[in-house]
Parts: C-alpha cells; sequence; structure tokens
C-alpha cells in the first residue's frame, strides 16, 4: 500500500482494518485439514481477492497492472512470498534489479501470494509456479532486505555495512512465550507453524551481527514488547488494545530516545543513493592508496631538494555554507577515467550556483587527488583572462620574460606536456562566444586555441550559454536544473542567522516559491533577512507588494566571499551581461526577451511576439533558449520565462528608459493580433490572450489615456463578459468609460460600447434596476449624438425594452419593443435578424400580460 499504490499512512491503516474486517469476520472451517490429512483454508480466498482488488481500484489503479510497471516512485518495495513446491523465500518487486531473474506478477497476485498464509487461505497461483504465505522462512524479513541491499549496492563484495547510513526494522510485537503442545493435532497447526515463523531468532542473529551499526545509531529495531502477546492476526476486533500497547511502546523515555536518533539519521540524508555507490567507494579506496603509493615515490626522489609544492589557484575560500548538487558527483566520477582529454561544461541560469559548484569540484578534486593542480581562470572578459593565466605561469614556473611572450601559449605548451602532471583548469562564466572563436583578424578572441590538451588534464567550463557549452564541451554538458525544494531549504537554512525562522515552513515555501529556488536570490533574501532582524513572512510580503519593492529588494547588494568584487552580486543585475549579449548578437532575440517582459511570463503564444519568419523567429527562441530565459512548450508554440529573469528585464528596460515605449508597442501588437470576440466564436482563441493582455494593462500606467487602451480594454471586457466572469469584466468597463470620457468627452459614440457591457453584466446579474438605468443612459447618448430615427437609437430601444420586460415592468417594455420594430420593419425589413429579435421580445411581453390571441388576430397591428 504505501510504496506501490503510494497510499499514505492513515489511509492505509483504514484500508487495512477494512480489509480484516471484511475477511475474517467469518470462518469457513473450524477444523485445519481435513478427514485424509490435507489442509484446509479457514478463510475464503475469494473474500480476500475481492477485499484486495477493492482496495487497488479505490487509489486509481487496476488490480491487473504489473507491480514493476518500469513508472519511478517515490519509494521502491518488494514483498516476500514462499514457493509451495521448493519452500524457496521469492521476491516479488515493484523495481528492477541489474542481473535477477523477475517473476511477472500484478498487484493483486503479489499482495495474494504474500499474503496465503497456510491453513488460512489457498496457495496462489502466479504463471506455473504455486506461493503461499511468505511468513514460512520470512516472517522477518529483515534478512531478506539485507541481501536485496546487497544485490543492488555490492553485488561483488557483498560487504554491505559500510554502505549503510540507516537501516529500520519494525515488528508486529513480541509473541508470548509458549511450551510445544503435545496433542498431535495442536503441534501440526500451532507449535510447528510457530518454528517455522519465529521472527525474534532472526532479529537477534542480526542484531548480533549489526551490533556495531546499533551503537553508531545506524540500524534501529522497534517492536512493541508487552500487551500484544495475546493477539493473532485474524483479532481485527482488538485495534483498541493494538493501539494502546503501541503508544505505551512508543513513549516510554529509552524509545523517545531511540525514535529521535533515527530520525535524526534520516533527516541527514540528503540524495538517493546511486546504483554505483559501491564503485565510488571502491575507486576512492583505490585513489587513496594510489595517492600513498606516489607521494612514496616522490618523496625519494626528491631527498636531494626540497619538494615543490603542487600548484593551486583558486580564488575562493571553501564555502561551508554549501548545499551538496548532484553535477559535483557526476563530473568527479568521469574525471581522469579515460586516456583523452577531458572538457565539460557546466551551463545553467545566471544564479543557479555554477560557481559554487565549481568551486566545491575543485576543493574535492585536491582532496581526493592530492597531485592534481588545480587552476581557476574568471572569464569573464580578456583582461581577467589574462591576469589569470600569469598567475598561473608564476605558479608553474614558466619563463614568461620575454618581450614578445604570449603568456596563454607558454601555459598551454606547459600543460600539454606529459611532465607536467595531473591538472584540473576551471573557467568560469566563459558566457561570451566571441572570446572563444577566430573572428577575421582579430587576435582578441579565439580562446580555444589556448587550452591545453594532455590525457592528464581535465578542463571545466562554467557559462550561461548553452551555445558556448557546445562549442567548447561537445556533448559533454551538464545542465543545472532549478534546485529540489529540500535543498533550496537546506540553502535557506545555513544563510540565516536565526536558524529557527526556517520552522514557518508555509513562509518558508512561500518564499523559495516567489524566488523560484535560484540559489543566488536564496542567499540574497538571508543576506536582506539577516541584516534587518525580519521574519520570513515579512519579507514575503514586501515582494509580493508593488513591483518596485521586488526590484528594490533583488537589488540590493550583500557581502558573499564566494563571488567577485568586480562584480555585483544582486539577482537584479546578475542577467545584464547575458542581456547584453543577447542584444549584441540577436536584435529579434532581445525584441522578443523586452516584448515578453510586458505581458505574463507565462504560456505566451509564440505568435503573439513581434513580426519575424519562421526560420528569424526559431532563431531569436533558440537564442533565449540557450541562456536559459525561456522554455519552449507544446512543440514549440508556447514560451513560459524565468519569472526572475522577466522581472530583471523590466527592471533593466527601466534603467536605460525604454520600459514606457516597450509597453506602448506592445499594446498595440497584442490590439492588433487579438482574434475577433464574438459569443458564438471558439473562445480558446482569445482565452490565450487574454491573461496577457490583463497584464499589460495593470502595468501601465492608468494615466495612459489613449485609443490603443480604450481598444485593448473594450475587446478584454467582452472576452470576460462572453465567459461569465462578470466581476473581472465590470470594471474593465468602467476603466474604459473613464478614459473615453478624458480622451472624447462624456457623449462620444466610443462610450455606447462600455455602458452596454455594463448593461449586459447588470441583466446577467440579474439587477433589472440597474440595467434600466445604464440603457436609458445609452439611449440617452444615442437619440443626442445619432438623431430619433437612427439604428443605434432603435438598438437602444430594443435593449431598454428587454430591461423592462426583465424587471417585469411590461407596459414600458411593449412601448420600447414598438418603438424598435416600428423602425427596423422600414429599414431593414421584416426577416433581419434584429426586427425577428425585437418580435420574439415583445411576443414574450404578450405572453406574460396575456395578450397572445390579439397578435393573431391583429397582423397588421404595427
Amino acid at each position: 500500500m504505501l510504496g506501490r499504490l503510494e497510499m499514505g499512512v492513515d489511509e492505509c491503516l483504514l484500508a487495512y482494518t477494512e480489509l480484516m474486517e471484511s475477511v475474517f469476520s467469518d470462518k469457513i472451517s473450524n477444523v485445519p485439514m481435513d478427514w485424509s490429512g490435507n489442509i484446509r483454508p479457514q478463510y475464503d480466498s475469494r473474500k480476500l481477492k475481492l477485499a484486495v482488488e477493492d482496495v487497488i481500484e479505490r487509489c486509481g489503479h487496476s488490480p491487473t497492472e504489473p507491480l514493476n510497471d518500469g513508472t519511478p516512485r517515490r519509494s521502491k518495495v518488494f514483498v516476500c512470498t514462499t514457493s509451495k513446491n521448493t519452500l524457496q523465500v521469492t521476491r516479488l518487486r515493484s523495481y528492477t534489479v541489474p542481473n535477477e531473474n523477475v517473476l511477472p506478477a500484478t498487484i493483486s497476485e503479489a499482495a495474494m501470494a504474500t499474503s496465503a498464509a497456510t491453513g488460512y487461505f489457498e496457495s496462489v497461483t502466479i504463471g506455473a509456479c504455486q506461493f503461499v504465505d511468505g511468513a514460512f522462512g520470512a516472517n522477518n524479513p529483515i534478512e531478506e532486505v539485507e541481501e536485496e541491499a546487497a544485490d543492488i549496492w555490492c553485488t561483488t563484495s557483498r560487504n554491505l555495512k559500510p554502505l549503510v547510513k540507516c537501516f529500520v526494522s519494525i515488528g508486529t510485537g513480541n509473541p508470548a512465550q509458549v511450551p510445544i503442545d503435545d496433542n498431535l493435532l495442536k503441534f501440526l497447526s500451532k507449535s510447528l507453524v510457530r518454528l517455522a515463523t519465529k521472527p525474534e531468532s532472526t532479529e537477534r542473529r542480526f542484531t548480533a551481527r549489526w551490533s556495531n551499526e546499533v551503537k553508531e545509531n545506524r540500524f534501529f529495531r522497534f517492536n512493541v514488547e508487552q500487551g500484544l502477546q495475546g493477539v493473532h492476526m485474524t483479532e481485527f476486533q482488538k485495534q483498541s488494545l493494538i493501539k494502546s500497547a503501541t503508544h505505551a511502546y512508543l513513549h516510554h523515555s529509552a524509545r523517545k530516545v531511540c525514535v529521535r536518533d533515527c530520525i535524526l539519521n534520516l533527516i541527514e540524508k540528503e540524495e538517493k543513493t546511486d546504483i554505483d555507490f559501491e564503485t565510488t567507494i571502491r575507486e576512492y579506496s583505490n585513489r587513496v592508496s594510489r595517492n600513498r603509493v606516489l607521494k612514496t615515490v616522490l618523496s625519494s626522489k626528491l631527498q636531494s631538494h626540497a619538494e615543490r609544492p603542487i600548484c593551486w589557484v583558486v580564488p575562493f575560500e571553501r564555502n561551508p555554507r554549501y548545499v551538496d548538487r548532484e553535477v559535483v558527483g557526476k563530473v568527479k566520477r568521469k574525471l581522469f577515467l579515460k586516456n583523452r582529454p577531458d572538457r565539460f561544461a557546466i551551463f545553467g541560469l545566471g544564479g543557479v550556483g555554477k560557481t559554487q559548484i565549481s568551486l566545491e569540484l575543485a576543493y574535492q578534486t585536491r582532496e581526493l587527488y592530492p597531485d592534481c593542480a588545480v587552476f581557476w581562470v574568471p572569464a569573464v572578459d580578456m583582461e581577467s583572462i589574462e591576469q589569470a593565466y600569469r598567475t598561473v605561469a608564476e605558479q608553474l614556473m614558466v619563463d614568461i620574460s620575454g618581450a614578445d611572450a604570449d603568456v596563454k601559449r607558454l601555459v598551454q605548451i606547459h600543460l600539454s606536456k606529459p611532465t607536467a602532471g595531473r591538472w584540473l583548469l576551471i573557467f568560469d562564466n566563459a558566457d561570451d562566444f566571441d572570446m572563444w572563436t577566430e573572428k577575421g583578424d582579430s587576435t582578441a578572441g579565439h580562446l580555444k586555441k589556448f587550452l591545453p590538451n594532455s590525457d592528464q588534464g581535465a578542463i571545466i567550463f562554467t557559462t550561461r550559454s548553452s551555445k558556448v557549452a557546445r562549442y567548447l564541451a561537445s556533448t559533454d554538458i551538464i545542465e543545472i536544473p532549478e534546485m529540489e525544494v529540500h535543498k533550496a531549504i537546506h540553502v535557506l537554512r545555513n544563510s540565516l542567522v536565526d536558524k529557527e525562522l526556517i520552522n514557518d515552513t508555509e513562509s518558508t515555501r512561500e518564499l523559495l516559491n516567489r524566488l523560484t529556488f535560484l540559489p543566488l536570490a536564496i542567499v540574497q533574501a538571508a543576506s536582506f533577512i539577516n541584516e534587518n532582524s525580519m521574519t520570513i513572512i515579512s519579507y514575503v510580503e514586501l515582494l509580493d507588494g508593488q513591483e518596485q519593492n521586488a526590484i528594490d529588494l533583488l537589488s540590493e547588494d550583500f557581502e558573499d566571499n564566494g563571488r567577485y568584487k568586480s562584480i555585483r552580486n544582486p539577482v537584479a543585475t546578475t542577467w545584464l551581461t547575458s542581456f547584453e549579449q543577447v542584444r549584441k548578437h540577436h536584435p529579434l532575440a532581445a525584441d522578443f526577451l523586452c516584448f515578453i517582459s510586458c505581458i505574463q511570463e507565462k504560456d505566451v503564444p509564440v505568435a503573439l511576439l513581434p513580426p519575424a519568419t519562421d526560420i528569424e523567429r526559431q532563431k531569436a527562441v533558440g537564442a533565449l533558449a540557450s541562456y536559459s530565459f525561456v522554455t519552449v512548450k507544446r512543440g514549440g508554440s508556447l514560451l513560459d520565462m524565468h519569472r526572475l529573469v522577466h522581472l530583471a528585464t523590466r527592471n533593466w528596460l527601466h534603467s536605460i528608459n525604454v520600459l514606457q515605449g516597450w509597453q506602448d508597442y506592445v499594446l498595440r501588437r497584442v490590439s492588433q493580433c487579438f482574434p475577433v470576440v464574438d459569443q458564438g466564436l471558439p473562445r480558446d482563441e482569445w482565452r490565450g490572450i487574454v491573461p496577457h493582455a490583463l497584464h499589460l494593462l495593470n502595468r501601465i500606467a492608468k494615466g495612459n489615456v489613449t485609443i490603443e487602451r480604450i481598444h485593448m480594454l473594450s475587446l478584454v471586457a467582452w472576452c470576460q463578459t462572453y465567459d461569465g466572469r462578470f466581476r473581472e469584466a465590470e470594471p474593465l468597463f468602467h476603466e474604459m468609460i473613464k478614459v473615453i470620457n478624458i480622451l472624447h468627452g462624456p457623449e462620444s459614440s466610443h462610450v455606447i460600447s462600455g455602458l452596454n457591457g455594463l448593461g449586459d453584466i447588470a441583466l446577467n446579474q440579474g439587477k433589472s434596476r440597474k440595467a434600466i438605468g445604464l440603457f436609458k443612459e445609452i439611449l440617452k447618448v444615442t437619440t443626442k449624438i445619432y438623431g430619433a430615427d437612427h439604428i443605434m437609437t432603435a438598438r437602444a430601444h430594443t435593449q431598454l425594452a428587454g430591461s423592462y420586460r426583465m424587471a417585469e415592468e411590461h407596459g414600458s417594455a411593449e412601448l420600447f419593443y414598438k418603438k424598435a420594430i416600428k423602425y427596423y420593419l422600414v429599414a431593414l425589413g421584416p426577416g433581419f435578424s434584429e426586427t425577428i429579435n425585437a418580435i420574439f421580445g415583445l411576443t414574450m411581453v404578450f405572453t406574460s400580460q396575456g395578450k397572445a390571441l390579439i397578435i393573431r388576430k391583429r397582423p397588421s397591428l404595427w
């Protein structure tokens, strides 16, 4: 239930109780065997099967689904069952183990097979094999778990103990101590079963073998010691006794300490263990041994002169608050394993933690390979690279005194020699593509030709550009994903002075969501919280306030020993370099970036962006995706922009005084691209644009009184009205009328659409008196502008008549319907839709007054 069906604990308890009651409420036999000596089941196996299938189906699964369907889940589970023919314990798994034969069982078959207790239920057939309860040989499956873990992690050595962080065993209560029965029937039915299924001896053997792990708080056994001796597995009625005994057991002072130690162990576990975990441990041991031998050899060779220290050129101290990421392990396992130069690129959005990952990798490499020289080159600009190469040359004692000496070439030559030994070269912030490529006769770029080549060396690049990553590292690219929740919480905890603030779990989660789990943003937020002695919820409230508040918070500089002094730390400015790169190399992509920053960041239709050819558009979107600024969805028809990039782009546009110009352009573009809004047309066409139009209208200052704003307000308001979202539509119509009054005056023809919208909303909300007032105002405006004898005035008569009919003021409704129909018959004719609708409205009025007969007798009523 917990593993394959992923049910919660409370769900399991309820389902299991119901299952036990339905299965064990009635016996079908009180005698465990028949007259011929064959074992006879005491309970109905069909009931058990139905109860099991009911649980599976209530969880939204089918009983015939495979136990192992190949889908990764939060936990792996196996159950034990015993072969009826061989008495061998078989493990039925929800996952795959390499080099293991798999018995294909359904969820239902696995549950039945592990529950088919001999004497209680019939055996279960899976394929051509028969199985009975796994209690025979594995009633306490702890040794099965041990073997399974060894099969996965240490197939060859079988030395599992050093690899285990936490091992938890949970029992079902100590049984009563009873003697062996002298009566043959009782011996066979009770004593022999107790001997075959006795779990205590298994537990004693195992605890003795794992005694050191018990002392180190790595093995825990929980089993109710007193109170459950007389409770049999069929006695579902004794739930109260089971709860009471378990409660008493867990609340014993010694048990509380054990539970606490177990919890402390479990919460320290940050990552799942890889399949090649044993290989990693073995490689580490081999490297340590190799380094000891190497040191011995070196010391013997260098007795005549002082040993030169291994070069270490890294500008930052190790980050004590670093939170482990899988990337370090991935790269570390690949370093120096091939007989060719290694080049890797670590690629991801600015602020995602590339520099910190590389820094930790540098320190871990020094620990794993004491003979490895490590060099760090900031690739921010050519000057930084030149200075870093000079420092490297000095450490390597390379002669660079010549007037024409090219330090980059000299360092390359030195590190490419076999005598250079093992080295790791890290280029951080390699974002500028032009610096690495040859441009005509330019000598400023083409850094790629200065990269050293050695089968003892490795080069790591960190970059925000996937294009740079591909160019420098080919396919050995590792993209940094969004940080997981528990790791983001760890980063925040490590960065806060007051660790107890993290106990406000709801506010913590809200903060991390607002900051999109971006490490740089989290550290910056923690710095502000520390400096101002505020709570997490207070910071969230500031972020959720005015947009300028959020920009100001994200623009706050802060001290960070793991970043360059020449580069500003704030999140709002960390992408400025990337923005400039995009604007320089991909002008259309820069336009797209600016455009999206003015609308909502999610689900942006590509067709809405500034006009371009298909190829140009594809290249521009690709450029933005290469910097992780956008994510492409639905086959390329929709884009998502990173929330903080969206905010930072607006801040960038504001800083160069072009934000207002872009907002005006986007308003015109969205207005032009807006589909026709009509109640009879498919609404999906406009529903994808409405959120962006609303976002744009909310961002543009209310004082922006333009024709385009009026048009956009009208479109969105009518969309909301047709969708039945009257509360959202009403303020839009009011704002539309307000802007029209400023721009054209209160008696302009433009105001009619806004009043119409408000009138329709009032009618739909059942506010007929309010609607009457609005339609009277429309009649007043139309009469003044167009005169009494005009189609706009006739339409106003129809609308006013309809509102009177809704208010059941039939006399007034009849009057205005007749005025409208009189005009329609002359101007449009009897077959026109507006004429017919008006006649229908009048018919409804007459019907309400009992005048239907009069209409039939007087067809020339008009």
